[in-house]
């Protein structure tokens, strides 16, 4: 018996009991860090890009917003959409307030601000203030979309952006009214350019100049998206009465087309640009060798560039080349936003195979994307009334791919260049989508062998020698 007791005060008893309290300690410790932290729904967000989480665009608007805003969550209890949910709790700052509704509990209170049917996970943005509201679908916000060649989702996040914009939305004076023109084989605007404009509250509407006798007397920008056919004389002389009034316009040239567009030429003509034929080639600033047509201008001082640096670069693929005529009117300003290389030449045979230049082709260096600005109607008849214009040499400027993030400075200009005509600050709302389907991450085949050897090998090995070790010493004494 005496012995058993013994058992108990040896120094390997007190030293397991000693090991032993300190893992039950431990284990109820992480225990009630879990509870602790399960309860307060702390969480981090750890994507590369933060797709969860408030740029600083929408803070600093957010710290802006005087008047009382309340997003109503429209959704039953259990069908929250997680990630929209996390969204716009970060909502709840400043002046604006994040409010559950349950349509189950509350069925007519949707129908105070909209007779639109409302599901699960919308939010109406309501303005207390002046009553002004903005009904955001879900489907907005958390967009799926299937592709039909591999059987698989993909999923896009816009809850801030369709959010913030219709913060904004309910907060401004006024919307802005863009019309783009059509009959002349435009080329369609972009999905991604139409969202920015919305982002932004500038309404869009199609605008038919070839049945029509005057611009509407609401059309605060003008947008000239590459026609492949020519205006009419009717059609030139109604855009050019529209600009001279102090109009604002958006222009894209199409850097294809093999029509002769004799007015729209004259209309870049009478603002002190010349149209060069063909399509841009610059070797040195190409993006790859093999297609000198896609390259990155250089980018000069202007509110337009603002925000422009060596890692947020424009991108232009197949551009017409602008020369800035040196003999013009004294209340016409053209600036240069984007140049080519002094190198650079436009092919004027664009169906040529041939990537060197060859006899016929134009020397550069050109501009690819202009500022105009003519102060005339504005000395004359009052400020504001001056027309101002923006010129971009191709309308893939504002192709899907170049302006849908941020990745290429294409859509921080496009922003800026709406500021830039119509005053309005949007460069707040342009709030991009974020992707969510999971990213594949390649490794080197080198980087591959490195690691397998490193976990499945050099690891093991090491612990089991130094096991060794501890064995070994252990056993001597």
């Amino acid at each position: 018996m005496k012995s058993f007791n013994e058992n108990f005060k040896n120094r390997k008893f007190k030293m397991g009991g000693y090991q032993t309290l300190i893992m039950i300690i431990v284990l109820v410790v992480v225990i009630f860090i879990n509870l602790v932290v399960s309860k307060i729904d702390i969480t981090v967000d750890l994507s590369s890009d933060q797709k969860y989480t408030l740029t600083e665009d929408t803070k600093k608007f957010l710290g802006t917003v005087k008047d009382k805003i309340k997003l109503y969550y429209m959704c039953e209890d259990g069908e929250q959409n997680k990630v929209i949910e996390k969204v716009l709790q970060q909502y709840n700052r400043g002046n604006v307030e994040v409010v559950d509704k349950d349509p189950i509990i509350y069925p007519s209170f949707s129908k105070e601000f909209t007779d639109d049917k409302v599901n699960n996970n919308d939010v109406i943005v309501v303005n207390e203030n002046n009553k002004k509201s903005r009904h955001v679908l879900m489907s907005d916000m958390y967009i799926t979309d299937m592709n039909y060649n591999t059987y698989t989702e993909s999923h896009t996040l816009d809850a801030e952006g369709q959010i913030t914009a219709a913060i904004e939305g309910v907060t401004s004076a006024k919307i802005k009214n863009c019309y783009y023109t059509s009959g002349h084989n435009e080329v369609e605007l972009s999905s991604a350019f139409k969202d920015i404009l919305n982002k932004s509250n500038y309404k869009l509407s199609e605008f038919a100049a070839n049945s029509a006798e005057k611009l509407p007397a609401d059309c605060d920008v003008l947008i000239i998206s590459g026609p492949e056919y020519d205006f009419s004389d009717a059609e030139y002389n109604m855009i050019s009465e529209y600009l001279k009034g102090g109009g604002k316009a958006m222009i894209f040239i199409n850097p294809t087309t093999k029509k002769g567009l004799k007015n729209f030429n004259k209309i870049m003509a009478d603002y002190g640009v010349d149209v060069c034929e063909g399509c841009v080639m610059d070797i040195e600033e190409a993006l790859t060798e093999k297609y000198p047509t896609v390259f990155i201008p250089k980018a000069a001082e202007h509110d337009i560039t603002a925000g422009l640096d060596e890692n947020t670069q424009t991108v232009v693929a197949s551009a017409r080349g602008m020369l800035k005529q040196s003999n013009v009117r004294s209340s016409l300003t053209v600036d240069s936003l984007l140049t080519t290389a002094d190198s650079a030449y436009s092919k004027t045979d664009i169906t040529s195979k041939v990537l060197d230049k060859e006899k016929n082709d134009v020397n550069g260096p050109f501009d690819v994307a202009v500022a105009i600005k003519d102060d005339f109607t504005e000395k004359t008849k009052g400020k504001g009334l001056a027309t101002n214009i923006v010129v971009f040499g191709s309308a893939n400027f504002i192709a899907n791919e170049f302006i849908s993030t941020k990745q290429y400075g294409n859509r921080t200009m496009i922003v800026n260049s709406m500021t830039y005509l119509t005053g309005q600050e949007s460069s707040t709302l342009a709030i991009p989508q974020r992707n969510l389907d999971q990213e594949m991450v390649s490794i080197k085949d080198s980087d591959k062998i490195f690691f397998t050897a490193f976990l499945v090998v050099i690891i093991p090995l090491g612990l089991l020698i130094t096991g060794f070790i501890i064995w070994f010493k252990r056993r001597k004494n």
